[in-house]
């Protein structure tokens, strides 16, 4: 029996793409373990009762729902430089030798990585074994043309990084943040997105789940009216702590023939949001939301370019209103915007208008769900061109089509199964 351990970080836009693979892997016939720095084990509980190896701390709240502090520290560009380079470099040397012994008393054939967790990189090649490198963004396929904040801070983070490796007898190949590995690199997209991929990356599609992902939660789903369009919002995990951001866009919606679901983490608990008792039909603001069945019946999705949020926006051909804050969001929204399937517009700047002018374009009718009511705010939004042909809705099910032809949490299977094999080594170079 092939045993496969995927390394994660342990946040939910790291680990909710590798539950499909694993999957898949298990039904194949292969045993599968997890390891993460912190307790991930309720969620792999929940997901099929996947093997955690590792530390059994669970993360500080703070740490898990980062909040208002966190939200006000990313606006600042060298706090968040250095926190990058904490949890990229400085994090890492102290992780290898516990990783090592995982890797020694385990015996995996494969290991498949987070690429963002460097040390589960060193530690499999000083075990001399293959390793995968599973992106849960987009750095893999990034252009070398592009440039954002967040490759500036990695361009100034390069010496170290290549020190870290070097110091382990390791050459390798980065893009973005992201390690690529010499074996296998897989993106989870199609060239519908992003074009043809660098050599060494493979794009294999959507990493869906193929049962429960193990982080569904309990959803009002009887107060959903199925007469008016759903505008669906969520600014994932860790930066949704953005009370000003959430309260125009419900201004920006006011009086609309459209329902709004809001996921707001923490803030549900406050007094911050604008949820007068005349919009409870119209507004459904709750905790955290199941996304992936919610998306489905979304016709537009305003959210921060979070990777996997993009991802299974666009497994289900939604358009996107995407405001990026920090890091690869941008990448994700770049690439978005490109493809004609969404637009990209700083909701913390725009005004109640242009947010209701952009909504209304991402409304208007075409193949999915859909139509649009016509905006009473008469100001426009602030729009950037894109090279797509065709209508924003009509781009948005092109790229759900390519998304439905490949299977990504499959096709991931299928390559890692081979090579543990040793059927199979891709190079990065």
């Amino acid at each position: 029996m092939k045993r496969i351990l995927f390394c994660v970080v342990p946040e939910k836009g790291h680990l909710n793409p590798c539950i499909g693979p694993a999957q898949h892997l298990r039904a194949q016939g292969c045993e599968v373990a997890f390891y993460a720095p912190a307790d991930i084990s309720e969620q792999l509980d929940a997901a099929g009762g996947f093997e955690l190896l590792g530390p059994r701390t669970k993360l500080e709240r703070h740490d898990i729902s980062r909040g208002a502090s966190f939200a006000a520290n990313i606006q600042d560009a060298d706090w968040l430089r250095h926190w990058i380079r904490v949890l990229l470099v400085e994090q890492a040397p102290a992780l290898v030798d516990g990783i090592r012994g995982i890797l020694r008393q385990w015996q995996p054939d494969v290991v498949v990585i987070d690429p963002l967790l460097y040390a589960s990189a060193i530690a499999a090649h000083l075990e001399g074994l293959p390793w995968v490198a599973l992106s849960n963004s987009l750095n893999p396929v990034l252009p070398a043309g592009l440039d954002s904040e967040l490759l500036q801070t990695v361009r100034w983070l390069a010496p170290d990084r290549e020190q870290l490796f070097a110091r382990h007898g390791l050459q390798v190949r980065f893009n973005g943040c992201d390690v690529l590995s010499p074996y296998l690199t897989l993106a989870l997209t199609t060239e519908a997105l992003v074009g043809a991929p660098p050599a060494g990356v493979r794009l294999v599609g959507p990493a869906l789940p193929a049962g429960a992902r193990g982080d569904e939660q309990s959803f009002p789903w009887e107060r959903l009216d199925a007469r008016r369009p759903l505008v669906y919002m969520s600014l994932g995990s860790q930066l949704y702590y953005q009370p000003e951001v959430f309260g125009k866009v419900i201004e920006a919606l006011r009086g609309k023939p459209v329902q709004v679901v809001l996921s707001v983490g923490e803030l549900v608990d406050t007094d911050l949001l604008p949820l007068p008792p005349e919009d409870h039909a119209q507004v459904i603001a709750v905790r955290y939301t199941p996304q992936l069945a919610l998306l489905c019946r979304t016709a537009v999705f305003i959210n921060h370019g979070g990777a996997n949020s993009v991802m299974e926006a666009l497994a289900c051909g939604v358009p996107m209103l995407l405001s990026p804050f920090c890091n690869d969001q941008f990448h994700s929204a770049w690439f978005v915007q490109r493809a004609g399937a969404g637009i990209e517009l700083d909701l913390r700047t725009a005004s109640v208008g242009q947010i209701a002018a952009a909504l209304d374009m991402l409304l208007e009718p075409g193949p999915g769900p859909g139509p649009g009511p016509a905006s009473r705010h008469a100001e426009p939004a602030p729009i950037r061109g894109n090279a797509a042909t065709g209508s924003i809705r009509e781009n948005a099910a092109r790229i759900a089509a390519s998304y439905r032809q490949q299977d990504g949490s499959a096709q991931a299977a299928r390559l890692i199964s081979e090579l543990a094999s040793g059927n199979r080594r891709e190079t990065a170079s």
